[in-house]
């Protein structure tokens, strides 16, 4: 069994979000739609609108895979606010083949906006199966898998505010102690 590695502690992190967040003040015009992509977005969403000074509006969409990487998703929740005409944010915890962003991607142009731009936490170019540009990227990874800070395995571990380094198949095993071991690590104090 392949042990959880702390992968970024809190502090890495909410480093990270602030600079993210002085990235997009630089670009953001007052009224720009924050669009998270729900669930995983949602601790990087919250730190990353805290952080942001631009007046900005905040909305969410969420989809459902019909298998993991098939490309295949349909949409769950849908834009409450009307973005025709204004700049918007995809704000996503992690990109890695491009299917599901491309979907939004292309959803969201559907609505007409006057700029569309893209930040995630995670960027998994290495995974990519589709060209997709990416204008705010928190961290490039080449990691087996990610977990913790929204991001999930099952719906299990969203809540943990560092990221942990898994293998996939000793999550799918879930040995005696081994999710214990991720909670673990996911709130130690390493810094990557």
């Amino acid at each position: 069994m392949v042990a959880a590695s702390p992968y970024l502690d809190a502090g890495s992190i909410a480093d990270r979000v602030a600079d993210l967040a002085r990235e997009l003040d630089e670009v953001l015009e007052p009224g720009a739609v924050l669009v998270g992509v729900l669930k995983g977005c949602l601790p990087f969403m919250a730190d990353l609108i805290r952080r942001i000074a631009t007046p900005i509006v905040v909305d969410f969409l969420a989809l459902s895979a019909f298998a993991p990487d098939s490309g295949r998703v349909r949409l769950t929740n849908d834009l409450s606010v009307d973005v025709k005409g204004r700049q918007v944010v995809l704000v996503e915890g992690v990109v890695d083949t491009g299917f599901r962003l491309d979907y939004l991607r292309r959803h969201v142009i559907d609505h007409g906006p006057s700029e569309l731009r893209i930040c995630t936490l995670f960027d998994r170019a290495g995974r990519r199966v589709l060209p997709i540009h990416i204008d705010h990227v928190g961290f490039a990874t080449d990691a087996a898998f990610l977990v913790g800070y929204g991001l999930d395995h099952r719906g299990e571990f969203r809540n943990l505010p560092g990221v942990v380094e898994v293998g996939l198949a000793d999550l799918d095993r879930a040995e005696d102690g081994f999710y214990d071991e991720v909670r673990s690590a996911g709130r130690s104090g390493t810094r990557h």
